[in-house]
């Protein structure tokens, strides 16, 4: 991989870490009662989407135009469905925190939609400077 490619796996690693981390001892200090089992799967999950996302992106032939758009919706649609089961899986295993799961969820999309962005903007560019 070059060396973008694992700075950006190191940067995007790091952040997952510092708020998982945080993340916990944060409802931890909220709620120190509550049964946060399911917690850690949320950073895992979406370290795994992120670490997939650069692979991939790397990987592709960025030469044809159609086919890198093709590689980008089926990047958005897997992400779509891997945070739906996610929903999905966390409401059945403890439906009683629904509430608190999905504010959690949605900070961890948010993150992890920046750094899609991010890598976006990167393999945009170096497109451009290749050309």
């Amino acid at each position: 991989m070059p060396k973008t490619t694992k700075s950006i796996q190191a940067l995007f690693s790091l952040i997952i870490l510092v708020i998982g981390w945080g993340g916990w001892f944060i409802l931890k200090w909220v709620n120190p009662v509550m049964n946060i089992n399911w917690y850690p799967y949320l950073p895992a999950t979406f370290w795994i989407m992120g670490m997939l996302l650069t692979i991939i992106l790397e990987k592709v032939n960025k030469d044809n135009a159609r086919k890198l758009v093709n590689i980008y919706m089926l990047l958005k649609l897997s992400k779509l469905v891997v945070a739906m089961i996610m929903i999905l899986i966390l409401y059945f295993i403890n439906k009683e925190d629904i509430r608190l799961i999905l504010m959690v969820f949605a900070v961890y999309y948010a993150l992890y939609l920046l750094h899609e962005f991010y890598i976006f903007y990167i393999t945009e560019k170096k497109i451009k400077q290749s050309k």
